[in-house]
């Protein structure tokens, strides 16, 4: 493999999980009155799907896989919450239970939906606990799961199998 190779996915990977940090805030800034409309909440989580191609696709050879995990979680937290620790603890756990997914689980659509949705739903419960032991998060967990957790895995999971095999062959042009 040529240096130019190597280096593609290198830089490009950092640059789109970086990119995507600011995207997942601004459709929340933007379009805040249809992922907030009471009692539906719905987080995009464009960044975590992106931890998910890294995992689903295996760029850790290539890539420092979890130095990026952490410092998506340190930005993200001093960017959206300035509460140190929730998103980086958060985005660590997600990541890890994917990896441990992912080596059960083969490389099909559905079964990479599956380590998606499990990823998504632990990152979802950490942040929530991590909110309530903080006390920013007063809601019932029966409540957290039907307005927050199920339409955020809705829309999260349309948009990771939409782009599954786009990313795959960018991955793969990529390497």
């Amino acid at each position: 493999m040529a240096f130019w190779q190597l280096t593609r996915l290198r830089v490009v990977y950092p640059v789109v999980l970086i990119f995507l940090l600011f995207v997942d805030g601004s459709l929340m800034a933007g379009m805040g009155g249809i992922f907030t409309a009471f009692p539906w909440y719905i987080l995009p989580t464009l960044t975590l799907g992106w931890l998910f191609y890294g995992v689903q696709f295996e760029v850790e050879p290539d890539v420092p896989l979890w130095v990026y995990v952490i410092l998506i979680g340190v930005l993200f937290d001093m960017y959206y919450t300035g509460i140190f620790g929730t998103y980086t603890l958060a985005f660590a756990v997600a990541v890890a239970v994917m990896k441990q997914c992912h080596k059960v689980l083969d490389d099909r659509l559905l079964s990479g939906l599956s380590v998606f949705l499990i990823g998504l739903v632990s990152f979802l419960v950490v942040t929530y606990v991590a909110g309530f032991i903080i006390g920013i998060a007063n809601v019932s967990l029966t409540t957290f799961f039907m307005f927050e957790v199920l339409p955020t895995v809705i829309l999260n999971t349309v948009i990771v199998a939409l782009c599954y095999y786009p990313i795959l062959s960018l991955f793969q042009f990529l390497r």
